[in-house]
């Protein structure tokens, strides 16, 4: 990027992963909590929203590694992988600690872990946007 102010600062930056991080967890586990379980099967293939996040936060960070080329894709990309991120985030421990059944996607171990996992993502992100800060 030519223009040093079409990027956002270390600040927005926090912010505009933080946040998306943030939304999609939170409405996850309200949905799944307070309405009820329902999967995804395209093609008949059971999909998880751990591979919905994948594809959200990949194109996101090649963005972010190469340097977005306009205003537009630098406020978006950040947002991007914060959402990709939380997804992903959210399922880990439900896939990974458990039986992977409806009963678990409510669990207490996969809420608890959910909430392990983007807790400690946040206090990554914080810890590099206090050493990045402008």
């Amino acid at each position: 990027m030519s223009d040093s102010s079409s990027r956002p600062t270390a600040k927005q930056t926090l912010l505009l992963i933080l946040l998306p991080m943030l939304g999609p967890v939170l409405c996850l586990r309200l949905y799944l909590h307070l309405v009820r379980v329902q999967h995804f099967y395209p093609g008949g293939y059971l999909v998880h929203h751990l591979f919905l996040g994948v594809l959200i936060e990949l194109p996101a960070a090649f963005i972010l590694a190469f340097g977005a080329r306009n205003r537009v894709l630098a406020f978006l990309a950040p947002a991007a992988l914060g959402v990709g991120s939380g997804m992903i985030l959210d399922e880990v421990t439900y896939l990974v600690l458990t039986r992977a059944t409806d009963g678990d996607y409510v669990s207490r171990v996969s809420l608890g872990g959910s909430m392990a996992m983007v807790f400690l993502a946040a206090i990554l992100l914080l810890g590099v946007y206090w050493f990045r800060r402008d």
